[in-house]
């Protein structure tokens, strides 16, 4: 069994458990009308984007250094991120749905809600604390649970980033036609990283998607590396966590795109 099926066990028990329905009850409705999209500054920049993560640990991380989260969130957004992501994993990854309900109050950027999504109630719990973004990840989930996922999610006018890990799940999220796709630099199976797997997996991308480069970046040159694919964005959370100056290390990230 791989860290991914143990992580989707685990959120499948907790679904069991009824932990989502006490969150929909607990957490405050938070308005998240007037953000922009993710999309809208794909659309208007020819820079890349940048969804800066707010994470405080991983399987394959020891903690990562304690930060005040509020004041990281504003930095990311002082510092020119286009969206933030937060980890709502409590077990796995030290976050949680309260710390997305606090944090999305403290910034105009869209927020991505980071879990493991199975079930339509975790994205009804995701809405209610204020993502503006859900992740749904292809290699979890049949074809039919993710077309079902989608289509609920987009109708609560959420956005949707699909994320693949190979080229074959890279054809089965175009058969959803999203508008987001995230290119996981991350083996699923070791949980090994490699920024390179990118230019792979896109080698013959379609066109009219935009794709976010996730995992494993950790400096410009690791952006220059990949930006040839073709991305739109990068998901990064490590590097900047660890970072002392966001001011100089988050805008060397945004390189211009490529068109291909």
């Amino acid at each position: 069994m791989t860290i991914l099926d143990e992580i989707v066990d685990y959120k499948k028990n907790l679904i069991k458990e009824g932990y989502y329905e006490e969150k929909l009850k607990t957490l405050n409705e938070v308005d998240i009308t007037h953000k922009p999209t993710f999309k809208s500054q794909l659309d208007e920049s020819n820079r890349l984007a940048v969804i800066a993560e707010i994470k405080s640990k991983s399987p394959t991380l020891d903690q990562l250094p304690s930060r005040d989260l509020v004041q990281q969130v504003k930095d990311y957004e002082a510092n020119g991120a286009n969206a933030v992501s937060i980890l709502t994993d409590e077990h796995y990854f030290g976050g949680s749905y309260e710390r997305l309900q606090n944090l999305t109050l403290q910034t105009n950027l869209p927020v991505l809600c980071k879990d493991f999504v199975v079930e339509k109630i975790q994205i009804d719990v995701a809405k209610k604390a204020g993502a503006s973004i859900i992740l749904l990840i292809v290699n979890v989930l049949t074809d039919e649970q993710i077309k079902d996922l989608y289509q609920y999610a987009t109708s609560l006018n959420l956005e949707v980033l699909v994320e693949v890990h190979d080229k074959a799940e890279l054809e089965r999220a175009y058969q959803l036609n999203p508008q987001l796709i995230g290119v996981n630099n991350r083996d699923l199976k070791r949980f090994v990283t490699d920024v390179l797997h990118t230019n792979e997996i896109l080698e013959n991308k379609k066109d009219g998607y935009y794709y976010i480069s996730e995992s494993g970046i950790r400096d410009e040159q690791d952006v220059e590396n990949v930006v040839n694919s073709g991305i739109d964005g990068l998901l990064i959370g490590e590097s900047l966590m660890k970072c002392e100056d966001l001011s100089q290390f988050l805008p060397s990230l945004k390189l211009t795109k490529v068109t291909k």
